[in-house]
C-alpha cells in the first residue's frame, strides 16, 4: 500500500526570518575584506610592491575609497532585490490564497482589499527601488567624476618660483587669505607631526613626509589639486628653512660643519658693502647708465662721421666748379683759344 504524500511545509524559523537580513551579511562580508587592508605606512608593503611612502599613500587612500563606494552600491543593490523577493513573496501567497479558497467563495469586498494591500506594497517597493537608483546613480557618478572635478596642478620647473603665485591663490583677496590659512595650519601640522625641523626636509623619513601629505589632503581638501603633493612640500620646506635660519642667528641652533665656511666668508665681508638686494638694485642702476654713456658715444661719434662726409661733400662740390671753369677758358667757350673765330681769320 503507498505511502499518502505528505505536503513539505516551510520551516517557521526560515518563514519569519526577515529578507533584509541579505544586505546586513553582504555589507559584513564587505566590511571585512576592507578591514583586512595592511597599514598603508607599512615598510613590508613599501618594499613589496616598490613603491615610495609618499606615492603609497595615495594609493592607499584611492584604493579604499573606491572599495567604499562599491561597498554602497552593493549593499544597496542586494537590498534592491530582497525588496524585489519579498514582493513576489507576497504575489505568491495571495495567488495561492485565491487558488486554494477558490474564486468563486471570494467575497467582492475582500477581494478590493487585497488588492488595495497588493496595489501599495507594490507602491512601496516602487518608490524603495527609485531612491535606490538614485543613490547609486550618485555614488556611481563621484566615483567615476571625482578626480575630473577640479584642475590638477603640477609643479613648475626649476627652484626660483613664488609658491603662492603657481599655486593660484595670488589673484585677490579671497586667494590672498586662503595661502595664508594653509600657511598657519601647514605649520602646525609640521609640529603636531613631530618633525624635526632641525634637520634637512631631503633627510626627513619617507614614511613621515607621507603621513603628513595624507593628514593635510584631509584637512585641506584644495591641496589634492597639485600633483605628488608639491605646494604642501614647498610650504613645509620653506617653513623649517626659515625656522632654523632663525636658529642660526639667534644662536640656540648650532650650524652644521659643512656650513661653517659661510661664517668664515661673513667675517670677511666688508659691513658697509651693498648686499642682497640693495646690491642688486646698485648693479642694475650702475648698468643702466653705462648703457647710457655707451649711447651718448656712438650719438656724438655718428654726428662727427656724418660732419665729416659734409666736409667732403662740400670740397668735391668746389673742386668740380673750378674744372669747368678751366674747360671753359681753353677752347670750351666761344671766343676763347683755339676757337673757331679764330681759325677763320
Amino acid at each position: 500500500m503507498a505511502q499518502p504524500r505528505r505536503s513539505r511545509r516551510k520551516d517557521p524559523q526560515d518563514e519569519n526570518q526577515p529578507l533584509s537580513m541579505a544586505p546586513e551579511i553582504a555589507s559584513k562580508a564587505l566590511t571585512d575584506r576592507i578591514g583586512a587592508h595592511i597599514d598603508p605606512y607599512s615598510d613590508e608593503m613599501e618594499v613589496k610592491h616598490n613603491i615610495e611612502g609618499s606615492n603609497f599613500q595615495d594609493i592607499v587612500f584611492l584604493r579604499q575609497s573606491n572599495d567604499l563606494a562599491e561597498r554602497k552600491i552593493q549593499e544597496q543593490t542586494v537590498a534592491n532585490a530582497a525588496l524585489q523577493e519579498e514582493l513576489a513573496e507576497m504575489k505568491a501567497r495571495f495567488a495561492n490564497d485565491l487558488t486554494n479558497r477558490g474564486r468563486e467563495n471570494i467575497d467582492a469586498d475582500a477581494g478590493i482589499d487585497k488588492d488595495d494591500t497588493i496595489s501599495a506594497a507594490l507602491a512601496e517597493a516602487r518608490a524603495a527601488n527609485a531612491e535606490l537608483q538614485k543613490q547609486v546613480a550618485v555614488l556611481s557618478a563621484e566615483r567615476s567624476g571625482a578626480a575630473d572635478e577640479t584642475e590638477q596642478l603640477a609643479r613648475p620647473a626649476g627652484s626660483s618660483f613664488n609658491i603662492q603665485n603657481e599655486m593660484g591663490l595670488g589673484r585677490n583677496r579671497k586667494d590672498r587669505e586662503i595661502y595664508k590659512a594653509l600657511l598657519r595650519n601647514t605649520r602646525d601640522l609640521v609640529l603636531q607631526a613631530g618633525i624635526n625641523w632641525e634637520l634637512p626636509w631631503a633627510k626627513t623619513p619617507a614614511d613621515a613626509k607621507a603621513k603628513l601629505y595624507a593628514v593635510a589632503r584631509e584637512r585641506h581638501p584644495i591641496l589634492q589639486r597639485y600633483v605628488n603633493d608639491w605646494a604642501t612640500e614647498e610650504i613645509v620646506k620653506q617653513f623649517i628653512k626659515n625656522k632654523r635660519r632663525h636658529g642660526y642667528k639667534k644662536g640656540f641652533l648650532v650650524p652644521p660643519a659643512e656650513y661653517a665656511y659661510l661664517k668664515a666668508n661673513s667675517a670677511k665681508r666688508n659691513p658697509s658693502a651693498p648686499r642682497g638686494r640693495k646690491s642688486a638694485k646698485v648693479a642694475v642702476v650702475a648698468a643702466k647708465k653705462l648703457a647710457a654713456k655707451k649711447k651718448d658715444v656712438i650719438a656724438k661719434a655718428s654726428s662727427s662721421k656724418a660732419a665729416g662726409k659734409a666736409k667732403a661733400r662740400a670740397k668735391k662740390v668746389v673742386v668740380d666748379e673750378e674744372d669747368e671753369s678751366m674747360s671753359e677758358g681753353f677752347g670750351s667757350g666761344r671766343g676763347g683759344y683755339g676757337s673757331a673765330d679764330e681759325e677763320e681769320d
